[in-house]
């Protein structure tokens, strides 16, 4: 409580203590089921096409990861996130008619239609609940660590500036982003295939942190990576645990949507300077 501000109310504190535990005890309960019934992520049917695939994947974010940390900081373009946008779609594209050749049906492998999709919602939203404040906390604890030095992701601050300025058109389109088209994308890729191939060849522990500190990294912020692989654990679990990519869209598009929409809502409510 010390370090809260002056007029923190003691009951918002008390409140957001008992979300953290909630989180905690939901999380720790997956796990165990995990744990006790086994994971339901399917990996025997990839294999060595899908691994030297796996490999290129890693060795090309690994390359871009690499660049991104060593340029320069610049204002992101809504250009720039359209084109970035287009591409992973197309990669995904790709990968699924790969996948479809090779006689692994995206839908009947990535457990799509296993589950109703408004159950797959319902147990995405409370997973989600339970996954934020680990999150938020992972986040505090690395903004702390970095003495006031984070800088948030550039599409962040792309959408705060769009929020502030209320241009429509750019908010719209991040809305679409976040919530559709970079949930399914990256589910596809890092929870979907690449933790899959990798659970395969090293083990479902070895894939969810080599596969969730990958997630992290590619989002080229230091402040952000240590949440991102908290969030990328978490949908790991849930996949695991439901054995439906179609959860961990969900999920991703609800945390994705919640914090855009909380950026939204404080530039609304904030002062004109």
């Amino acid at each position: 409580m010390d370090h809260l501000p002056p007029d923190f109310p003691v009951w918002l504190a008390g409140l957001l203590g008992a979300w953290l535990v909630l989180g905690i005890g939901v999380y720790y309960y997956v796990i165990r089921m995990v744990l006790r019934d086994g994971g339901k992520v399917s990996s025997l049917e990839f294999k060595e096409p899908d691994v030297w695939v796996c490999c290129g994947f890693i060795l090309w974010f690994l390359v871009d990861i690499a660049g991104g940390f060593g340029a320069p900081d610049h204002d992101v373009t809504q250009s720039e996130i359209l084109h970035g946008a287009a591409l992973i779609t197309a990669i995904v594209g790709l990968l699924l008619l790969f996948m479809q050749y090779r006689g692994l049906p995206p839908l009947r492998q990535f457990g799509v239609l296993r589950r109703n999709p408004f159950l797959c919602a319902a147990i995405a939203l409370g997973l989600v609940v339970a996954a934020h404040p680990l999150v938020l906390l992972t986040g505090q604890l690395t903004a702390v660590a970095m003495h006031g030095k984070a800088q948030p992701q550039n599409v962040v601050e792309f959408f705060m500036n769009a929020s502030e300025k209320s241009d429509t058109k750019a908010i719209c389109v991040m809305l679409l982003l976040a919530g559709v088209v970079a949930p399914a994308a990256e589910e596809t890729i890092f929870r979907g295939y690449i933790y899959a191939v990798l659970k395969r060849n090293i083990g479902a522990l070895g894939a969810a942190l080599l596969s969730a500190a990958l997630f992290g990294a590619m989002h080229m912020n230091l402040a952000a990576l240590p949440a991102l692989f908290v969030l990328a654990l978490c949908l790991t679990l849930a996949y695991e645990a439901t054995g439906s990519l179609l959860v961990n869209i969900f999920m991703h598009a609800f945390f994705n949507l919640s914090m855009l929409l909380a950026m939204l809502a404080i530039a609304r409510h904030s002062p004109a300077p």
